[in-house]
């Protein structure tokens, strides 16, 4: 019997299995691992496709947020779309049925007053056998104007408010301004102090009886559920080689999350071992600071921060005044912070002149635009200093939400 090689390697003991068939179980083991690992990565892959939809696409630039802004005013204006297409989508085939569908009616666009992109959604369809088609799928909130009447003026897309002195016009067709607070029907009456005015409604507006523009009870008797004012527009982009195309008519859906109840503190007064009172010398800082900063005047910035840095200058708006209100400057909460400092919630009331019509010269509270205006309420965080001085510094503003960010002097440009 001839002596085993030393290099030999032995892989089982030899009294419960031969070689052969030690080789043989040896390679079922390694398949059985090679398929363990193939499906690993099969559940990577399935897991990371299900969790697309939760990716951070901050920082992703979408191709098709043109042309979908273009095709969600033509849409809605009821015009034909006239932009590149997919080949499979044609826009004359969806003109000719609203055609067919209005029986001799004449269209008219959908009324509404803002039209804001918030987002797009990758989809990713196919597979490696049949191949993929990507899209984009971009997504618009459309605040409902009134309803468009036939005889009686209607209301404009920016204000809401009935323009009796002007005819019926339609919808936008260019992109919008930002979206308008509905126009106060009348300022509060309440003092101006922490928490002495009444409770805010919602969207930051005096309390009125309905929404402008909001529909009245059903007809039947209240079985339907009345239409909402605000609306998701969907616009199917198809990303192509060639670029993007619009992939099929665009679809509305309704905002999930609907108006719903109030939930949660949008303000600082659920830090209640924070709330601090506000003294008159804060007060009059605050409503000279509201005035300054609504009538753009710079020089009254600088001098309310306190800031001794002669390369610093200041702006605020342009174009608006401060209307001769009690309440048009309103602090709704005061938290103590850092440093002895303050953090003031106000409330301030905007007025500007629609165009054609002119602010009377001054540009001061008490000097009131002529004609028409565009009113509206906007909120601010102030960071105070000093409280319990004489004229305590105004060091820092933003808007309602900022203050963690307030540093200052934050709001200073440096001259050149």
């Amino acid at each position: 019997m001839s002596a085993e090689s030393p290099t030999r390697f032995v892989m089982v003991p030899a009294r419960r299995s031969d070689e052969p068939t030690a080789r043989r179980r040896a390679r079922r083991i390694l398949g059985a691992l090679f398929l363990a690992a193939g499906l690993s990565a099969v559940s990577v892959f399935v897991a990371l496709s299900r969790g697309q939809s939760e990716a951070d696409l901050s920082a992703v630039d979408p191709q098709g947020r043109e042309l979908a802004h273009t095709a969600a005013v033509t849409y809605l204006a009821g015009g034909h779309q006239n932009v590149p297409h997919a080949t499979s989508f044609d826009p004359e085939d969806t003109a000719r049925a609203a055609a067919d569908l209005s029986a001799g009616r004449q269209a008219v666009p959908l009324p509404y007053r803002s039209l804001n992109w918030v987002g797009f959604t990758p989809q990713h369809f196919g597979s490696e056998n049949a191949g993929f088609t990507d899209f984009e799928v971009h997504h618009f909130l459309v605040a409902l104007g009134g309803p468009v009447p036939t005889a009686e003026p209607r209301r404009t897309p920016r204000t809401g408010q009935d323009s009796p002195n002007q005819s019926a016009t339609a919808a936008p067709t260019a992109s919008p301004q930002a979206t308008a607070s509905p126009t106060p029907s009348a300022a509060p009456s309440s003092a101006s102090a922490p928490n002495g005015p009444a409770a805010p409604t919602p969207g930051g507006g005096p309390a009125s009886a309905a929404p402008s523009g909001s529909p009245g009870p059903a007809s039947d008797g209240g079985a339907a559920a009345p239409p909402t004012n605000v609306l998701l527009l969907d616009v199917p982009v198809l990303v192509s080689e060639q670029g993007p195309r619009l992939a099929a008519a665009p679809a509305f859906s309704t905002v999930r999350s609907g108006v719903g109840e109030p939930a949660g503190k949008g303000d600082y007064t659920n830090y209640g071992n924070l709330l601090a009172d506000v003294s008159e010398s804060v007060k009059n800082q605050v409503a000279a600071w509201a005035r300054a900063y609504v009538t753009g005047d710079s020089t009254a910035l600088l001098t309310l921060t306190g800031d001794q840095n002669s390369t610093h200058h200041y702006l605020g708006l342009s174009g608006f005044t401060l209307p001769a209100s009690g309440s048009a400057v309103q602090i709704q909460s005061a938290i103590r912070s850092a440093a002895g400092r303050l953090i003031v919630r106000v409330r301030v009331l905007l007025a500007r002149p629609v165009p054609g019509n002119t602010v009377s010269s001054g540009n001061t509270a008490e000097d009131d635009a002529t004609g028409p205006q565009f009113t509206t309420y906007a909120d601010f965080d102030l960071l105070v200093g000093a409280p319990t001085g004489a004229r305590p510094p105004i060091l820092a503003w933003g808007p309602a939400g900022s203050a963690a960010e307030l540093e200052p002097y934050s709001n200073a440009l440096t001259r050149p």
